[in-house]
């Protein structure tokens, strides 16, 4: 009986670890990824680039306090131009100035004067920029919508 007893344990030994080798393979079979053939789907809509035939000029003006934007040439249909203007400061960091522009009677041409900082009660304080002024305006009309995007060393 000794000899069959040691067979057993070698026979319930063998099972367990085949039971174990089968779990294991089960499991690991099932944890794996499958790649997927699709393309990834953008978030964000893509806005073509405005006309070329469109003219943007970014200057200095009030000895850097302010920056004069002028736009030439227009496309026909255009109602409004969105505008942002980031740059970075000596002592205030990143900064910015965002507004929209209306345009009425199919005006081709526009300039605008911006205030490189803030004035609050009648009491300013200008930015010292450092660096490029980063421009992108947002042309919408009849149309759709275009992008001009660039930046200007003032």
């Amino acid at each position: 009986m000794g000899t069959n007893k040691k067979y057993l344990t070698i026979g319930i030994i063998v099972v367990v670890i085949l039971l174990l080798i089968g779990i294991g393979g089960y499991l690991l079979r099932g944890n794996k990824q499958t790649v997927s053939s699709t393309s990834p789907t953008p978030t964000e809509e893509v806005i073509p680039t405005v006309d070329s035939s469109v003219q943007v000029s970014l200057t200095s003006a009030t000895g850097g306090k302010n920056v004069t934007l002028k736009i030439g040439q227009i496309s026909r249909g255009t109602t409004s131009i969105d505008y942002e203007l980031s740059y970075q400061t000596a002592k205030q960091g990143l900064q910015g100035v965002i507004g929209t522009i209306t345009l009425s009677n199919g005006e081709s041409d526009y300039q605008k004067d911006i205030l490189l900082g803030t004035c609050s009660s009648g009491v300013c304080i200008y930015h010292q920029v450092v660096g490029k002024i980063n421009l992108t305006l947002k042309f919408t009309g009849d149309y759709g919508q275009r992008i001009f995007q660039k930046d200007y060393s003032i």
